[in-house]
């Protein structure tokens, strides 16, 4: 049995979600002919802008890559799973309709979220996000990558009407909109870590400047190329080596170590007490309440638990 996860109000997360067997479910096409026509890129804000807001997700930054994709959140109300059940979900059946694919689009085993501790960690994600298709050897510069990458503009605000794509969604059920707002940018709550916007964007910017600079050294300036990378078929697999068995992160503090004891702590109190309580339910006891964070034994088997004190959740 894999460690419970705790879901505390008010985190930021680095999110990974690759496609089964490294293929290129994602690869950005450009509008075509015929009946579904919808970019990748109009599908995710589409399917993210349906579910952000009722879970409170706030997007930081994003890049969609050919085979998997990035993001940095903030989860105000400790739901981040119960959001990206749902929009998982609608994402995945929008992209199997609009490319006439079968089976999973995503992997079922693909690590819980990475929890960034503090300002550095924050800000090396979110730099790391988006020097993506660049790091990747994929194109020169992030303004050439066909598909979706965010830019540091967007941790100011950003928002756009996106309108219901053809693929999947209903036109008679109300909850799929005919238009809905995708919004980015950081949260009010990141002056605590950087005491304001413009010093964030400043400190991303540096650092989104020596990532790009670092892969351009590294690559000799080989890169694949726009074009190329609009003809990758969404029926085709990566093909370059992989390395597998490596650690999966559940937090980064970008080298604090008294953040990253103090987290260590918190999980190993939570998981004792996450065990004790599975443990009574397990023996028959029927009233048990799980510890405060507790996700699937609370939000799929309904049993439950204690709410942290400065949590002003919603009703899950």
């Amino acid at each position: 049995m894999s460690q419970p996860h705790e879901y505390r109000p008010g985190t930021y997360y680095e999110v990974v979600r690759r496609c089964t067997d490294r293929a290129h479910k994602l690869a950005p096409k450009e509008a075509g002919h015929g009946k579904y026509t919808s970019s990748v890129k109009q599908l995710y804000q589409y399917a993210t802008a349906c579910f952000a807001a009722l879970f409170g997700i706030e997007i930081l930054a994003v890049c969609l890559m050919s085979n998997h994709m990035h993001e940095i959140v903030f989860d105000r109300y400790g739901l981040i799973a119960k959001f990206l059940q749902r929009r998982n979900a609608m994402f995945a059946n929008m992209i199997k309709v609009r490319y006439g694919l079968s089976g999973s689009v995503f992997e079922k085993c693909d690590g819980k979220y990475n929890r960034l501790e503090g300002a550095r960690a924050v800000a090396e994600k979110i730099a790391y996000v988006l020097a993506n298709p660049v790091a990747a050897g994929l194109v020169a510069s992030r303004e050439e990558w066909p598909g979706f990458v965010s830019s540091v503009a967007d941790l100011s605000g950003s928002a756009v009407l996106i309108a219901r794509p053809l693929e999947y969604v209903s036109k008679k059920k109300k909850r799929n909109p005919a238009n809905v707002t995708f919004a980015m940018g950081a949260p009010a709550e990141v002056r605590a870590l950087f005491c304001d916007l413009s010093t964030m964007t400043a400190v991303v910017s540096a650092e989104l400047v020596q990532r790009i600079r670092s892969a351009r050294r590294r690559h000799a300036g080989r890169f694949a190329g726009r074009s190329r990378v609009l003809a990758t078929s969404p029926y085709s697999r990566a093909t370059s080596r992989e390395p597998f068995g490596g650690r999966v992160p559940r937090f980064t503090t970008a080298g604090d170590l008294a953040a990253a004891k103090r987290i260590i702590a918190e999980m190993r109190a939570f998981r004792e007490a996450h065990r004790r309580a599975f443990e009574a339910s397990r023996g028959g006891k029927r009233r048990v309440t799980f510890p405060a964070g507790t996700g699937k034994m609370h939000f799929t088997y309904g049993y439950p638990r204690e709410e942290y004190a400065m949590a002003n959740a919603i009703a899950a």
